[in-house]
């Protein structure tokens, strides 16, 4: 035996390698998967869950929402619950309210189950008690909210190109509408914020109003108190609670413009147990002479209305209006009675 083949022998043989460091990762994302996909399921017969209940404790209330067919999907990241062919039935005035849409989706993602954002297919079909039909069409309909333990803090709806039609013929239309409502902080329960915007409406009323041309744009910021919640229920139960309560409406902002008329207003408003407005603000228009001098008038060729007629600026002060000349006006309205600045012009007629 050589020299060299003695060296070989004399060298010691390697230990072996264990196996289970190159397979511990791939373990260890099976275990998480398998973990996740528990987690995935038990979030989504929860939410299916929940959503039972909900459906439940509403229709003991009068309101009734089903769906021809309902599923939960979205694994792995997202709980997606899918109504096809949703039915709503709502309390209203003069009876229920029926409205269907082909689909409703509404989507939360597992980590943060209290978000949720929903998605309505159109167009929305509404018969009212009397078999009375509307269509309401749009290009996109969504809609978001925040809910913290039991009860929803804040939502948002947002229609792109909203079209309000019945027995065919159009009652109004717009670009875009938004709607945002959350509960105002720091307040007493049954305050909320309320905010919303109309972008570019027309409706064929708008026509015979000779104020103004072309479409509207609305805009209002407000808070409200004295409202118990806000699900669906007839308009004048919410008043006459809302009355009983004590509510107001404060108005922050109320702005309208069309063509060369604008006004904004701000103020203080609340119902009496009758349904009589009661309140007040100061509104700052341009273009709405006319339609001061009518109202003062009556809609007659009075010695009043043809004073009026001069200038409406007598009834209120010289402002600015987004950097044009405009009249400032003081409104009060005491048991529905609407004065402008010392002359009592309209009477409203009880909102219940």
């Amino acid at each position: 035996m050589s020299q060299s083949d003695r060296a070989v022998d004399q060298v010691p043989p390697q230990p072996r390698r264990p196996l289970w460091p190159i397979f511990l990762p791939f373990a260890l994302l099976l275990v998480g998967a398998a973990a996740w996909s528990g987690f995935w399921f038990y979030a989504a017969h929860q939410a299916d869950e929940a959503v039972a209940d909900a459906l439940r404790r509403e229709a003991a209330h009068g309101r009734v929402y089903a769906c021809g067919d309902r599923r939960i999907v979205g694994f792995p990241f997202r709980v997606e619950l899918i109504c096809d062919r949703l039915t709503a039935t709502v309390p209203a005035d003069g009876g229920p309210i029926v409205a269907t849409a082909p689909r409703f989706m509404a989507v939360a993602q597992v980590y943060d189950p209290k978000r949720l954002i929903g998605e309505l297919s159109g167009p929305v079909e509404i018969t009212d008690a009397n078999g009375g039909r509307s269509e309401m069409s749009f290009a996109l309909a969504q809609a978001s909210m925040l809910i913290g333990g039991k009860r929803f803090e804040r939502t948002s709806i947002a229609l792109t190109e909203p079209r309000l039609t019945a027995s065919d013929s159009e009652i109004g239309s717009a670009k875009a509408l938004q709607v945002h409502v959350r509960r105002a902080p720091g307040q007493p329960e049954g305050s909320y914020d309320l905010a919303a915007k109309v972008d570019e409406g027309t409706a064929p009323l708008l026509d015979a109003v000779s104020i103004g041309s072309g479409p509207v744009s609305l805009e209002i910021q407000a808070e409200a108190r004295g409202l118990d919640d806000l699900r669906p229920r007839p308009t004048s139960e919410r008043l006459k609670d809302f009355a009983a309560a004590g509510g107001r409406l404060h108005v922050a902002l109320a702005r309208i413009v069309r063509g060369d008329v604008a006004a904004e207003a701000r103020g203080d408003l609340g119902l009496d147990t009758e349904g009589r407005i009661n309140g007040g603000g100061d509104v700052v228009a341009r273009g709405i002479d006319g339609l001061v001098k009518d109202l003062v008038g009556g809609g007659k060729k009075t010695a009043l209305a043809s004073l009026l007629g001069i200038g409406a600026q007598m009834l209120g002060a010289p402002a600015e209006l987004n950097g044009e000349p405009a009249t400032s006006y003081r409104v009060r309205i005491e048991h529905g009675k609407v004065e402008i600045g010392p002359i009592k012009v309209y009477k409203l007629p009880p909102v219940f």
